[in-house]
């Protein structure tokens, strides 16, 4: 009887979210993406540019896996100037077909989530590479003084990673996130070389408030929810495949490792992954709606999630204690994410107000409504970002996830776990 009843929950659970629209396997999700003809499909143009991308046939190739971009205060020797050079040229067939791609509106990569955990993404590590490009070329431009050529670069590592945006899938969304920070750190180490001209600042300010302007996680927590409910109905085979492949850390999917959702006898007459599933699908119905709230108050989800793990730990379910507590870093990664994109914004406003009116403001208010329409908030305590003049420059910075004002203190580039000391999110510009 018992048994009767929690299918009868978790079917009507099931029920629910398909009334809801949403799809609950990974076959279901995708049907549920947005389909885009391949005539209107830029993503198709993206992987054309994949194939072109090379590297040196001596070995500058090794040199080239070792170069590291600009940070805000160190410099390129002439060499690594050189090399850089070099190497963008020998990809310039590459950015140039990217480039081309990129003036699609509509994206759709070749994505079989009907593999559920074994759906395989090639084209997010392609898209790092792409944008890698994207990023020595900034830092190339920015080096040599091409005050309005690395605006563009920088423009194009946001395009690249808004060819994510209809991806509903947690490891697309952490990449395009990744792509959004590398993309950060290229405005700011050239914002210390060779600030832009006015109209430069005002595009890529509107690129980077496009880029924070929607909220993505609770799309890719719903495909993570449809690709995860399979687990919970394993065969026993299946089981033992799951197992072995993850103790090998990488497998090819193969056709017989779609899941089949004919769990093992033993499994299903027990229930006990069943019970899981349902205190899954409830917890992440909760996860979903509290990640659609606006910073600050999406963060009262790592305090949910927190408790919803003492509970899966408690009563045993097993997957979901495997599943569900590494979400609680990716929503305050979310809040930091947006938190740099409003810093950036924010310096390039101060930027366009130096331009305009020859000097520095003496606060963020002097800034609207002519460069910024509001001081934006800081995502992790809702008060306004925080700022202050350096003897050159000036330090734009949000007091970061454990809610300490710092007074701005930056964290160090070769910053360790181990160290506990309590830094804050900034944006340093000193010129």
């Amino acid at each position: 009887w018992w048994r009767l009843l929690l299918s009868h929950d978790v079917n009507s659970q099931f029920a629910r979210i398909r009334a809801a629209g949403y799809p609950v396997s990974g076959a279901e999700l995708n049907d549920w993406r947005r389909p885009v003809p391949d005539t209107e499909n830029g993503a198709l143009i993206v992987t054309q540019a994949f194939a072109l991308v090379g590297t040196f046939p001596d070995a500058r190739s090794n040199e080239v896996g070792q170069l590291e971009t600009l940070t805000r205060t160190n410099e390129w020797s002439a060499a690594t100037r050189e090399l850089a050079a070099a190497y963008l040229q020998t990809n310039a067939p590459a950015l140039a077909k990217v480039r081309e791609a990129l003036l699609f509106s509509r994206f759709r990569y070749p994505v079989d989530f009907s593999y559920g955990p074994y759906t395989l993404v090639p084209h997010l590590s392609k898209l790092r590479e792409m944008e890698r490009l994207a990023e020595l070329a900034a830092a190339l431009d920015a080096e040599e003084g091409r005050a309005d050529q690395w605006p563009e670069d920088v423009d194009l590592q946001l395009k690249l990673a808004g060819t994510l945006d209809d991806e509903p899938n947690l490891v697309s969304y952490l990449t395009r996130k990744s792509i959004i920070r590398a993309a950060l750190g290229s405005a700011e180490r050239s914002l210390n070389r060779v600030s832009p001209s006015n109209e430069s600042c005002k595009k890529l300010q509107a690129a980077f408030t496009h880029a924070g302007g929607t909220n993505l996680l609770p799309v890719a927590l719903i495909g993570e929810r449809a690709k995860s409910i399979p687990m919970f109905r394993m065969s026993w085979k299946e089981i033992q495949s799951f197992s072995r492949d993850d103790e090998q850390e990488a497998a090819p999917p193969r056709e017989s490792q779609r899941p089949s959702g004919k769990p093992a006898l033993v499994l299903s007459l027990t229930g006990i992954l069943e019970r899981d599933l349902n205190f899954y699908v409830q917890t992440m119905e909760t996860n979903i709606s509290l990640a659609a709230l606006p910073p600050p108050a999406c963060l009262t989800l790592t305090n949910y999630l927190a408790s919803a793990g003492d509970v899966a730990g408690k009563r045993l379910y097993i997957l979901s204690s495997m599943l569900l507590p590494s979400l609680s870093e990716v929503i305050v990664s979310e809040a930091s994410t947006q938190a740099r994109i409003r810093l950036a914004t924010t310096a390039l406003a101060v930027e366009r107000f130096r331009r305009d009116r020859g000097r520095l403001p003496g606060e963020l208010k002097e800034l609207t409504p002519q460069f910024l329409d509001a001081v934006p908030s800081d995502p992790f305590d809702g008060s306004p970002l925080r700022y202050r003049l350096l003897p050159r420059g000036y330090i734009i910075y949000s007091v970061d996830a454990d809610g300490h004002d710092d007074g701005g203190r930056e964290r160090p580039e070769h910053w360790t776990s181990t160290d506990r000391t309590s830094y804050d999110l900034t944006f340093i510009v000193e010129h």
